[in-house]
């Protein structure tokens, strides 16, 4: 039936170029579209500026970083150094959104005491570890039931141009202890509790005088730094208000009103330096000092529902403060200071401020905000030393949790290249 091709109806075949063009296109896309979910592999090491543990206790700890150029990060963590199915975000981050930083601060809470706890670092969706390949780790001490009865450190940082710095990273070192961190508020402001400090080689609460020596640094986000060197007793508050990018130094009374940054007082100037109007302190004992002529005598009362009177005298320099000895009570307090000027003309100024209810934690619009942890790490150097190469491996960004990658063969795009074979085969025999 030589012609028969001719007379019974043939089933319509695909062109073969037609044919080899849709599959090439098939494979194409596949390929592209599998390739995109590959497997995490081992990539190039990075250098993190800082990486520490701070606001250590038995329930919870804060981990501390610096990255060279502005990043996302969090923080995986768990019990078992292969099952890190934890996630602590940064502090200023949403759920649903990450925002790039140089310093990142992240809190685990809920953790158990007296037990270990393994963490790396999820920086720009790559996975930090440390050098050898390891998670880092540390361990929460026993339940700490002791509360310190000193009052919380706090003060107020702000721009060369005198507006308040927000989210500055602010770490407070005593030596031997694990650091304590906070970022400053809206206003500038910042507070730290002192509930515990931990030591860092014992786990067990460190006791510290007013004369023992600390030091503070606040980390702007475009890389200015602040570094102050004080004591116990100078910290609540600080002071004065700070300048980020500039030094202080106030352990010596010479050095508190005359720091580099900023101008010497007015001389012959009748001032309140301290306390500040309508401020809320968390202390019950806050800082009275001002200026006024010196060598001349400054009379102090605080009326609240108890009156309270203190006469002192202007240094040459025209400083003068006066030491509360008694416990104020809680709530609003009118402060009046009289003495003289040049011309003995008597001039009174007044002041209201606030005590802060037992148990609050109250500084300005920073009280709600303020973070109650306490922190752990080394002693704090003038210059930050760069933290050993870890490794790191690419990862996606997390929802609640995230399973570590695992290292080994992306098997992906091998089955996506078997099966463009086989449709390619296909492809052909029907062709033909």
């Amino acid at each position: 039936m030589t012609y028969s091709k001719y007379f019974f109806p043939q089933e319509p075949k695909i062109p073969i170029p037609i044919t080899i063009g849709v599959v090439l296109l098939l494979i194409f896309f596949l390929t592209r579209f599998f390739g995109s979910v590959s497997l995490p592999s081992r990539a190039s090491k990075k250098t993190l500026r800082q990486l520490k543990v701070v606001n250590l206790s038995h329930n919870q700890a804060g981990v501390f970083w610096q990255t060279d150029e502005k990043e996302t990060g969090w923080v995986n963590y768990g019990q078992s150094e292969g099952v890190l199915d934890n996630v602590a975000l940064d502090e200023r981050d949403l759920q649903d959104r990450r925002n790039l930083f140089h310093d990142h601060l992240s809190i685990l809470k809920n953790l158990q005491p007296d037990s270990n706890y393994f963490y790396k670092i999820v920086s720009n969706n790559q996975l930090v570890e440390a050098i050898d390949g390891r998670s880092f780790s540390f361990k929460t001490p026993p339940n700490l039931a002791i509360s310190s009865n000193l009052n919380p450190a706090y003060g107020k940082i702000i721009r060369e141009n005198g507006e308040p710095l927000t989210d500055a990273l602010v770490i407070l070192f005593f030596e031997q202890a694990y650091p304590l961190a906070t970022l400053s508020k809206t206003t500038g402001e910042w507070l730290i509790p002192l509930n515990i400090i931990l030591n860092k080689n014992t786990l067990k609460v460190q006791t510290v005088g007013l004369e023992d020596k600390l030091s503070i640094e606040i980390y702007s986000d475009d890389k200015k730094k602040t570094q102050i060197i004080t004591n116990l007793s100078r910290i609540s508050p600080l002071p004065q208000t700070v300048i980020v990018g500039k030094n202080y130094n106030f352990l010596s009374e010479e050095n508190i009103l005359s720091a580099s940054s900023v101008k010497k007082v007015e001389l012959n100037k009748i001032e309140i330096l301290f306390p500040k109007e309508s401020t809320i302190i968390p202390g019950s004992k806050p800082l009275i000092k001002g200026t006024a002529i010196p060598d001349v005598e400054v009379e102090v009362t605080i009326d609240s529902a108890k009156s309270y009177s203190f006469k002192t005298i202007a240094d040459k320099e025209g400083v003068w403060k006066v030491i509360v000895t008694e416990e104020l009570p809680s709530g609003l307090h009118t402060l009046k200071v009289t003495t003289k000027d040049l011309n003995g003309k008597v001039v009174q100024l007044t002041r209201k401020f606030s005590i802060a209810k037992s148990g609050e934690q109250v500084l300005g619009e920073a009280t709600a905000e303020a973070t109650p942890t306490f922190t752990p790490t080394g002693i704090p150097t003038v210059t930050p030393m760069p933290f050993p190469s870890p490794t790191i491996f690419p990862i996606k960004s997390p929802t609640i949790s995230i399973t570590p990658p695992t290292s080994g063969i992306d098997i992906i795009p091998v089955s996506a290249a078997s099966v463009s074979l086989i449709i390619l085969g296909i492809g052909v025999l029907l062709a033909f």
